[in-house]
């Protein structure tokens, strides 16, 4: 009797699942569809929460940047200010300065005017760079010529080290079809870099052709170095290695843009208390040869 009722169950179950099989097979699509659209639905939250988290992290990296670019512009500002107020009064005001004395005074305030003129140009060169907007009037240019004329405008300068420029590698003659003045503001913003942070030894420049064709240079010195977290973000918009020293932290940045809008790459080679070596590259593309030799 106990089997016969068993048979009887299963072929009921079995009749069951026959006439309503249709229905059955909605009714587990529905519920694997509630499946996945609760799965989404979780990964989307997910999602959304670790975008909300990025956002904020990126509006507080923001801020933090904001405030520590506006209390360095403000020091950067404030200081060449006050020395060519305070030089100028003095030479308004007294009557009995000498000849040298006010020719010194005369050569402060030049001098941080300068400064000022400077950050001024960089900061319009980055704004220019963050809207795609630096122009570039690329024209044959005589590298030899040009590095040499950098050097001898740097070395014109008073540096309490006492240093030296030294060009000391070249090829016999090289020109590039360039924009003359982003080139020198490279090569610039690396020496005064290096002078800025080398209080004895030397400073030299030069350039070679890799193997590959490609332009190398490079501005070796003897200074303090720089220690590897530093080399991580030496390139980055506003990062100073010493906030004691003048600049606004954009040079190097500036730099980068330039080297990489004509497809070169720039970096640096260095340790703590071991000197750097800044240096580019530019493809061998630049070159110009339409009229030949020289």
């Amino acid at each position: 009797m106990k089997l016969i009722s068993v048979a009887l169950y299963k072929e009921g179950v079995t009749d069951f699942f026959q006439r309503n099989e249709v229905v059955l097979f909605c009714i587990g699509l529905i519920v694997l569809l509630f499946l996945i659209i609760v799965i989404i639905v979780a990964i989307v939250r997910t999602q959304k929460m670790k975008m909300k988290e990025q956002l904020q992290n990126a509006i507080e990296e923001c801020t933090q940047l904001k405030n520590a670019f506006i209390a360095n512009m403000t020091h950067e500002i404030r200081t060449p200010l006050n020395a060519i107020v305070g030089f100028t009064t003095v030479l308004a005001e007294t009557d009995n300065l000498s000849s040298e004395e006010r020719m010194s005074f005369l050569e402060e305030i030049n001098e941080n005017k300068d400064v000022l003129i400077q950050l001024v140009d960089d900061l319009l060169d980055y704004s220019k760079i963050e809207a795609h907007t630096m122009e570039y009037n690329d024209v044959e240019v005589d590298i030899n010529a040009l590095i040499q004329e950098i050097c001898l405008a740097e070395n014109r300068h008073s540096y309490p080290s006492g240093i030296q420029i030294e060009f000391v590698e070249r090829l016999p003659q090289c020109r590039f079809r360039i924009d003359r003045e982003r080139f020198t503001q490279v090569v610039s913003n690396l020496l005064k870099n290096a002078l800025k942070f080398t209080e004895q030894g030397s400073i030299k420049i030069g350039y070679r052709q890799l193997s590959n064709g490609n332009f190398y240079f490079y501005v070796v010195d003897t200074g303090c170095g720089i220690d590897e977290e530093n080399r991580k973000v030496i390139f980055e918009r506003f990062v100073k290695m010493n906030y004691n020293i003048r600049g606004t932290g954009l040079g190097l940045a500036i730099s980068k843009s330039i080297v990489e809008h004509y497809g070169g790459g720039i970096g640096v080679e260095s340790k703590k208390h071991e000197g750097a070596t800044f240096y580019f590259t530019l493809p061998a593309s630049m070159k110009y040869n339409e009229y030949g030799k020289f």
